[in-house]
């Protein structure tokens, strides 16, 4: 700089020169490639059927402990991201709610139990979730809703029982769609409570509809033979329609022993996943899987199978090393890790 020049225009040359350095330093910054952040790593925990009436219920309601079948397991369901059953019985305002037999009414108070462990989604498209009529369905939908869970697959119309319940986390949404052989007014003319049927045409077009709303979609079934590990071809056809359509996996119920898993296209299916919250004490019932999908963003990364085992009162635990190999081995699989995407992290538990 000039040091004859006038201490005014001095100043104001020192001034542009800092100027043009600081530009120079932000076009230098801008210039620098950004490194996008790292998709957030998402966990999706699926469990079988959950039954909170009969000897479960009424020994909840003595012990004013309606958490207690999620004792051992709660910590492990809360943890994942997104958290699905299968409700087996709807919530009823009033009694009676038998401790025994084939009609499944539950005492409103048990939802707390589901709160506790972390349940976002449930599936009432099943067998019991007439069991207290209309009434009950209604009370049922609008129980879960106050308590911050979705029901997927019934409604009082036909457009709430097939639209998807969605949930969203760190920007990703999953869809959830539920179905069951025994489906209740399903038809476009009904105005009353709708429990989604298993119809091919229906989960073609949910599935394409669900993926217009969201990045994945999950479908649920409530379908084939009890007790046994053979699964059905109205069932396995129901499936496979489901991935083809698009959906990422299929998470089955109702046999009431786990089944065989399947890895068909692009997607996966746990036909059975057995019980999880359920009082029965035939072979198989008192063992189950839980699907455990885990996601890079949108992308599914890792699919694993964890075996787990009923105790009295109906429940549930993570199964130990040994009851892992029996249960893995009767439905065909060796390892609770079924797939990993090549640059997934190792399983961990």
């Amino acid at each position: 700089m000039d040091l004859r020049l006038p201490p005014r225009k001095r100043l104001r040359g020192a001034l542009w020169l800092v100027c043009l350095v600081l530009a120079a330093v932000s076009c230098g910054k801008q210039s620098e490639p950004s490194i996008p952040p790292p998709p957030p790593r998402l966990r999706i925990l699926a469990v079988g059927d959950i039954l909170l009436g009969r000897k479960i219920g009424m020994l909840m309601e003595q012990s004013q402990n309606f958490t207690l079948p999620f004792r051992s397991m709660a910590q492990e369901l809360a943890a994942a991201d997104v958290t699905f059953g299968n409700l087996e019985g709807p919530f009823c305002e009033k009694p009676p709610y038998p401790s025994a037999g084939l009609v499944f009414r539950v005492r409103p108070r048990a939802v707390a139990g589901l709160v506790a462990a972390g349940f976002d989604v449930l599936s009432v498209a099943n067998n019991h979730f007439g069991d207290g009529g209309r009434a009950c369905m209604q009370f049922t939908l609008e129980h879960l809703r106050a308590h911050s869970i979705l029901p997927a697959g019934a409604g009082m119309s036909f457009e709430d029982a097939h639209a998807p319940a969605i949930v969203e986390r760190h920007g990703v949404k999953f869809a959830f769609l539920a179905y069951t052989y025994a489906d209740r007014n399903d038809s476009s003319e009904s105005c009353g409570p709708v429990i989604a049927g298993r119809n091919l045409a229906s989960v073609k077009r949910d599935v394409a509809t669900a993926l217009q709303k969201a990045d994945v979609v999950l479908v649920s079934l409530h379908d084939g033979a009890e007790y046994t590990r053979v699964v059905a071809r109205e069932t396995r056809e129901f499936c496979r329609a489901a991935i083809e359509a698009g959906a990422t996996a299929v998470f089955g119920h109702h046999p009431h022993v786990p089944q065989r898993v399947e890895n068909h296209g692009n997607g996966w299916i746990f036909y059975s996943l057995g019980n999880f919250v359920f009082q029965q004490n035939t072979p198989g019932t008192r063992t189950g899987l839980l699907a455990r999908l885990t996601f890079s963003g949108p992308t599914l990364a890792q699919v694993e199978a964890l075996p787990v085992v009923i105790e009295d009162h109906s429940q549930p635990r993570l199964a130990n090393l040994q009851e892992s190999q029996e249960i893995l081995q009767a439905v065909g699989l060796s390892s609770t890790l079924l797939w990993t995407a090549p640059d997934a992290p190792p399983a961990s538990r």
